[in-house]
């Protein structure tokens, strides 16, 4: 212990722990109730008995059920009949739909206290629940039966069969209901069914769909079906079937095994303790999916979702994950993946099948996992493992060996760019490109041009790469076959943008320029409809919309913007990177980098090339640009792409969301098409500067919009956090302002929301900016605050707990920013409806000087919140009441009694009111001329 440092006792943090829990700060309090109970030894079992019902206070508030469970367990050790730890203990199995556990429980407390009025309806209210379940059993049963009748061999009518299958979705997500299916082995009967071949596919379907539930959320019964019942094979043979909802429905199933496992069902990262109790189950699903990766047996759309799945799992350092990055390596998941990389759309019977967006979802994998790992050794053997799979391929004597091997390196150049550029570099692969593109081959030049377009990628290594390659690039540009003309396109549209938005620095002419951009517009609109050759012409322009007359002239070829937003709407995930790069070039929502004047005449003085931004890319340019995309629909266009796995992907279409809706009139179209559901998944996944850009849009959204048509349902607590994520010192004060006044319409929604705002640290958060020097943070805050007054556990909270909060309000009704004094006024009000709120109410000194004041406000709003406040004071305090009476405040009652019109009718009941009430005290003499005296007559 250091020196002068006094030992803690036991009770003393406890009751540290009590005034957090009373100021709702429930995650504080239980770890110093953990704390305390560390400090207790076992000969003090009264002394850890009341700190675990208190944990188990703390754990009921934050809805922790099964923590709630486990401590008053412990209690209740150390005193078996204790009623108190009974009693939460019930509530906490009723809240895990364990009734009859709760049941026996509520009957014990019922026992222990027969006078407890809310211990008996809790017993009355689970015998209920308890009747209702037992009649729902046999329900099921009954159900279960007639449901699989349909299966019977006697059964031909399809639909009561496809109608049976859709049933059995809705009760194997009901527990009762999975229980039956599960003692009735109707998992068993489900496999033999899946492998008729002749199975009608809606009836497929659903089974699949129902397998899925039944392995979701229950740890036990899903290690009962993976061990003992039917395993994982009957469901990843599904994945050979070409069937986007079949496979789908595979993935979710598969998904939902490894979710439940990791206890990540519904959670936003998986629990490391059931990670280590499951991982054999865990280790075996994985092993599967990355054995599958490279079975021939696949189909193409099977095999893009097993990639997908395994991406989504194993990452554990970029984001949750159950950390099976250096894993997917030692189980020779680089070769895999890199094995599909090499095959082609369209391949012969002896290919493996892939889709035209297999080798993106392979780059994306590889891009994460390589991201993923932690160190540089681990980081060496994935590159070690890349060059070998490249080198036994580049020293095969079949031309179609070194082919693929280009094609690994081209996967490896849309993924992890620095091993790709590695193997560039090192194997003679440029070399090898440069061949390939100036044979006669169609298929050798249209992956050599594809190769040397990704190889440029890095606007820094742009110049350098194709050097060599530009003559041959030029040469491809002229070739009959589109395939190979759109790719050498791509590749010069990179050349052309190598200066980025630097207006003074092109790299090729301004006709040039306009000639790759009329060529990428004609791809785009080919009359084939090409999908191909639009998406690569949609790169080709990702590039060339750097530049700002490309932009104006794009923007006003309405066919060619249409066809690029119908692009984006089919979410296709070759297409993503090119159609949001330029919706983002188009609304200027990139990235600028700060110029400070100082450095820029530096420069100027240093005769440094300075940037220059184009008269083009200016607010109005910019706004003009944004209407147009608005108009033709742009939103439904980045809520498909938004599907998106790259980060970087999703921070640029955030940038582009939130530069529209800066606009308000853009922000009901956007909330039309879908983009508030989006933008909360990006505003809680994604870059920091991603997830910084949508919580703004969301704050912009939910300052114009009602809340309950921006936010339906669930959305409006699930919204709370990204708003709060704005109110940070580190961010700008605008951000912190919309942020507040998205936060103040979303507090008048209902109770829920403000119980969330209050569980997530928004009170903290909000009440910081009561103290600002800036106005508009200062009177955004106080708004908000009155808000949230509306809730009852707040307005305890600042009535029970000990601090300044009132007398803050108090001093703010008298602030000289009128929207300040009203927000206060309205706060103040709520809580002056308790006597000990009317206590705090009046200890500043200058309180009655601020209602005097207030009182007589031409702000009509203001003077009825503080008649109304005054009045509560001489009801509820007689302190306040005799102050009142002895100060001009009385005289201004009277006064305001008198004042005549429609809008001073509301001001005169209140002050009418308030004089009655101090009549009724004896503090002032009855007075028929102002009426108070009338009050009594009405009441008999």
């Amino acid at each position: 212990m250091a020196n002068g440092e006094q030992p803690q006792d036991a009770n003393t943090v406890k009751e540290a722990g009590n005034a957090a829990f009373k100021a709702g700060q429930f995650q504080e309090a239980l770890r110093l109730y953990s704390s305390a109970f560390s400090l207790t030894s076992s000969d003090q079992p009264k002394e850890r008995l009341a700190i675990l019902k208190n944990e188990a206070a703390c754990y009921l508030k934050l809805q922790d059920y099964d923590n709630c469970v486990k401590v008053t367990t412990q209690a209740l050790d150390l005193s078996p009949n204790d009623p108190k730890a009974m009693f939460r203990r019930c509530q906490a199995l009723e809240a895990l739909n364990r009734i009859d556990e709760a049941y026996k429980d509520a009957l014990l407390v019922a026992h222990a206290e027969p006078k407890d009025g809310n211990v008996q309806e809790t017993v009355m209210r689970l015998h209920r629940t308890l009747q209702e379940l037992s009649k729902k059993q046999a329900s099921t049963e009954q159900r279960v039966t007639e449901m699989m009748k349909m299966f019977g061999p006697d059964v031909k009518d399809v639909e009561k069969r496809r109608q049976a299958a859709s049933n059995l979705i809705v009760l194997a997500r009901d527990k009762a209901g999975a229980e039956k299916l599960m003692e009735r082995k109707i998992p068993e009967q489900f496999v033999k069914f899946l492998k008729d071949p002749s199975l009608d596919k809606e009836v497929r379907l659903s089974l699949v769909r129902a397998l899925g539930e039944l392995f979701k959320g229950d740890v036990t019964r899903c290690r009962e079906l993976l061990r003992k019942r039917i395993g994982l094979p009957p469901l990843l043979n599904l994945y050979s079937v070409d069937n986007d909802e079949v496979v789908t429905a595979v993935s979710v199933a598969v998904e939902n095994v490894i979710r439940t496992l990791s206890g990540w069902i519904d959670k936003e990262k998986p629990d490391r303790k059931m990670i280590q109790e499951n991982q054999d189950d865990i280790d075996h699903t994985m092993e599967s999916l990355v054995s599958l990766s490279d079975r021939a047996v696949l189909s193409a759309v099977g095999r893009d979702a097993v990639i997908d799945l395994i991406l989504k799992n194993i990452q554990e350092n970029l984001s949750p994950g159950l950390g099976w990055t250096y894993q997917f390596m030692e189980r020779d998941g680089i070769q895999k993946f890199l094995n599909v990389a090499v095959y082609q759309p369209g391949g012969s019977d002896s290919d493996l099948l892939v889709t035209n967006e297999t080798r993106v979802h392979i780059a994306l994998a590889l891009q994460k996992i390589y991201d993923d790992l932690d160190s540089d050794k681990k980081r060496n053997i994935f590159k070690e493992k890349c060059e070998q799979f490249v080198s036994l391929r580049l020293n095969d004597a079949d031309p179609k060996a070194k082919i693929r091997a280009v094609l690994a390196v081209t996967a490896l150049l849309q993924g992890p760019f620095d091993v790709g550029n590695f193997l560039l570099g090192t194997k003679g692969i440029l070399e090898l490109l440069l061949a390939m593109a100036s044979s006669d081959d169609a298929n050798q030049q249209l992956v050599a041009a594809e190769a040397m377009v990704h190889a440029a990628s890095k606007k820094d290594k742009c110049a350098a790469i194709l050097g060599d390659g530009l003559p041959l690039l030029k040469k491809l540009a002229q070739s009959p076959n589109d395939n190979v003309q759109v790719r050498a396109l791509v590749g010069l549209c990179k050349v052309g943008s190598s200066g980025g938005i630097d207006a003074s620095n092109r790299p090729l002419s301004k006709e040039m320029m306009e000639k790759l951009a009329d060529a990428c517009r004609k791809f785009l609109l080919n009359a084939s409809k090409d999908f191909d050759l639009r998406r690569w012409a949609a790169e080709g322009l990702a590039y060339l919309t750097l530049d700002a007359d490309v932009k104006e002239s794009l923007i006003a070829d309405r066919p060619a913007l249409r066809s690029l937003i119908d692009l984006g709407r089919t979410g296709n995930q070759n297409v993503i990177y090119g159609v949001v790069s330029v919706f983002a070039n188009l609304c200027n929502a990139y990235e600028k980098p700060e110029v400070v004047p100082e450095m820029k005449e530096l420069a100027k003085f240093a005769k440094q090339h300075v940037p220059v931004e184009h008269q083009k890319d200016s607010p109005e340019f910019i706004a003009q640009r944004i209407a147009v995309l608005v108009d033709e629909g742009i939103g439904s266009s980045l809520v498909a792409v938004s599907k998106s796995e790259s980060k970087n992907i999703r921070e640029l279409i955030s940038r582009v969301f939130n530069g529209i809706v800066e606009n308000k009139d853009h922000r009901g179209m956007m909330v039309q098409q879908g983009a508030a559901k989006v933008l909360i998944k990006l505003a809680l996944d994604g870059t920091p500067a991603g997830k910084e850009q949508a919580s703004q849009a969301l704050a912009r959204i939910g300052i114009s919009i009602n809340p309950e048509i921006a936010f339906p349902g669930q959305r409006s607590a699930e919204v709370v956090r990204p708003l709060l994520n704005l109110l940070d010192v580190d961010k700008g004060a605008l951000q912190n302002f919309e942020g507040l006044l998205a936060l103040t319409n979303l507090a008048q929604l209902s109770e829920s929301v403000r119980q969330r705002i209050v569980k997530d640290g928004g009170l903290a958060k909000v009440e910081h900016y009561l103290y600002e020097e800036h106005e508009m943070l200062k009177r955004a805050a106080t708004e908000c605050v009155c808000n949230l007054m509306l809730s009852p556990d707040l307005q305890d909270l600042y009535i029970n707990v000990e601090s300044d909060r009132i007398k803050l309000l108090v001093l703010y009704c008298g602030d000289e920013d009128p929207a300040v004094a009203r927000a206060a006024s309205g706060a103040l009000a709520m809580l002056s409806q308790d006597p000990k709120a009317c206590e705090k109410i009046i200890k500043p000194n200058s309180w009655l000087e601020i209602m005097k004041e207030s009182s007589m406000s031409d702000d009509v709003e203001l003077r009825v919140r503080i008649l109304f406040i005054l009045g509560n004071l001489i009801k509820l305090s007689d302190d306040a009441a005799k102050a009142i009476a002895n100060s001009e405040l009385l005289e201004i009652l009277m006064a305001t009694v008198q004042l005549k019109g429609v809008a001073n009718e509301k001001s005169k009941s209140l002050a009418l009111a308030a004089l009655r009430a101090a009549l009724k005290k004896q503090l002032i003499a009855p007075n028929p001329d102002l009426m108070i005296a009338e009050e009594e007559e009405e009441e008999e």
